[in-house]
C-alpha cells in the first residue's frame, strides 16, 4: 500500500519567474540530418518515426555536435543556463541576488558531480548565501517547493528555485546506430533552465496555494536511469508505460486533497514528456484539450527545467483569478508531484 503524499501547508507568493534556452531552436529534421552527415547515422527513418510519435518538432541544444565529445557553446553550460534563468526571475521580481535567503537547484545533468552545480550557479550570480541541490529529474520542482515552504514559514526572505538540464551531452551521437534506445534521447530531449522566486504571501500577489509530492516506486524497476560513470540515460519503456497513468491518477487525487481539483482549473500543465502528452492527459481526465498547456513539441522534454519553463510561459498570459494546476511525474522511481498556482 502506498503512503499518502506529503502535502504543503499555507501558501507561497510567486515573486518572479524566468527561463533560459540555449540558442535558436533546431528542428527534428535538421537534427537527424546533422547526425547522418557528421556521424554516419543511418536509422534516420526510425528516428523521424519516433519523433512523430512523441510529437517533438524542435528543441534548443547547448552543444554544436561537431564531434562526439564537444563541449557546450559559450554561455550554455548547465550552470550558466541556470544562472541566466535565475537572473531573469530576479528581474521579473525586481530583486537582486543579495535579496535571496536561499538558492535551491535541481538537475540530473550537472556540469560535474562535485562541487554541486548550484554552487557554480551561485558564483555566476554573485550570490553569497546558502544553497542546496537535488539530484532529481521531472519532479525535482516539487521537492524543492517543499523545502521552500518550510524556509518561508520559518521567516526566511525570498527563495530561488531553479531546474536545469543539458541532456544533449548524455548520449553519444557516434553510437546511435548500435544503440537504438538512445535515439529517443536524441529526438526527445531539449536543453534549458527555468526558475521561480517565492516568498511570504501578500494580498494581491500571484501565489502557489498548494503543493504535494509522493512516490510509488518501491520495489519497482526504474523507468529511466543513469549509471555511475556513464553519460547516457537508459529507458525501460515497459515500466514507463505501466506506471504512467498511476502517477497521473495519484497527482489528480493529491490535487483534490489540497482543494485544487484539476476539473476546476483554468489550465493544467502536465508532465512535459512529449508533445502528445496534452492530448493524452486530456483524454485520460476527460477534460477539454485546450485546457492543457504543453510546449514539449517546441522545446522537447527539458526534464528538471520543464515545469518552471512552462509556468513562466503560461503565467504571462493568465487572467487575474485564474488557477493553474501542475501535474508532474518522474519515471526514474515513479514519483509524482505538483502544485496549484493562482494568478493575482
Amino acid at each position: 500500500m502506498s503512503m499518502a503524499p506529503w502535502l504543503s501547508r499555507g501558501r507561497l507568493a510567486v515573486l518572479g519567474t524566468g527561463q533560459a534556452l540555449p540558442g535558436a531552436p533546431i528542428s527534428t529534421d535538421d537534427l537527424i540530418a546533422m547526425m547522418a552527415q557528421r556521424f554516419g547515422f543511418s536509422r534516420t527513418r526510425e528516428a523521424a518515426a519516433i519523433a512523430r510519435r512523441l510529437g517533438v518538432e524542435s528543441r534548443h541544444l547547448a552543444r554544436n555536435f561537431k564531434d562526439k565529445g564537444d563541449p557546450a557553446r559559450s554561455g550554455t553550460t548547465n550552470s550558466e543556463l541556470a544562472a541566466k534563468a535565475v537572473q531573469a526571475a530576479l528581474a521579473n521580481a525586481g530583486l537582486q541576488p543579495r535579496d535571496l535567503a536561499y538558492l535551491i537547484g535541481h538537475t540530473t545533468t550537472p556540469d560535474q558531480p562535485l562541487p554541486a552545480n548550484v554552487a557554480n550557479v551561485a558564483d555566476r550570480l554573485g550570490y553569497d548565501g546558502p544553497h542546496v541541490e537535488l539530484r532529481q529529474a521531472c519532479t525535482g520542482f516539487a521537492n524543492a517547493l517543499m523545502i521552500a515552504f518550510g524556509l518561508v514559514a520559518a521567516g526566511s526572505g525570498p527563495v530561488a528555485i531553479v531546474g536545469s538540464e543539458t541532456g544533449s551531452f548524455f548520449f553519444d551521437p557516434a553510437a546511435l546506430d548500435g544503440e537504438p534506445d538512445q535515439i529517443v534521447n536524441m529526438v526527445q530531449m531539449g536543453d534549458g533552465a527555468g526558475a521561480v522566486i517565492v516568498g511570504t504571501p501578500e494580498k494581491g500577489r500571484p501565489a502557489i496555494v498548494a503543493a504535494w509530492f509522493g512516490a510509488l516506486g518501491r520495489d519497482r524497476a526504474p523507468g529511466i536511469s543513469r549509471q555511475h560513470h556513464t553519460r547516457r540515460f537508459d529507458h525501460d519503456f515497459a515500466a514507463i508505460r505501466a506506471e504512467g497513468h498511476r502517477l497521473f491518477d495519484a497527482g489528480q487525487a493529491a490535487a483534490a486533497l489540497q482543494g485544487a481539483p484539476i476539473e476546476a482549473a483554468h489550465h493544467v500543465i502536465p508532465h512535459q514528456v512529449s508533445g502528445r502528452i496534452g492530448a493524452l492527459a486530456a483524454a485520460h481526465f476527460a477534460l477539454p484539450p485546450e485546457r492543457m498547456f504543453v510546449q514539449a513539441d517546441r522545446i522537447g522534454n527539458t526534464g528538471s527545467a520543464a515545469i518552471w519553463i512552462a509556468l513562466d510561459s503560461v503565467r504571462h498570459n493568465a487572467a487575474p483569478g485564474e488557477q493553474i494546476v501542475i501535474l508532474g511525474a518522474e519515471a526514474s522511481k515513479h514519483m509524482y508531484g505538483g502544485f496549484a498556482y493562482r494568478h493575482a
